[in-house]
């Protein structure tokens, strides 16, 4: 009788190609990194405004806060989105926040 080996590997592979494109360590993380930037000009530097969101889980079980682009630039009062960034924090299954910081005028 053959055994067919190939199954574990297409079922491996199968999980790495549905991962999101994150950062996600396995055992730690803590990366930024941008989603999206919207086009619009920054006129004027000392006007540039910073607003932050959060969500924190824990051992993927129970995750609260609001890490909305909405809030964080509401937090800020920014009306005109230049681009967002996301910082990812985590210890393996224990402890994940999610930061998004949201930049503009």
């Amino acid at each position: 009788m053959k055994k067919n080996f190939n199954l574990p590997l297409i079922v491996l592979l199968t999980m790495f190609i549905q991962i999101p494109a994150s950062a996600m360590g396995l055992f730690y993380t803590n990366a930024t990194y941008p989603v999206t930037a919207t086009g619009n000009e920054i006129t004027d530097f000392s006007s540039l405004k910073c607003g932050t969101s959060k969500t924190t889980n824990v051992l993927f079980l129970f995750e609260t806060g609001d890490a909305s682009i909405d809030k964080a630039a509401k937090e800020a009062g920014i009306t005109k989105i230049t681009h967002i960034d996301v910082n990812e924090k985590s210890v393996f299954i224990f402890w994940r926040r999610l930061t998004v910081t949201v930049w503009g005028e």
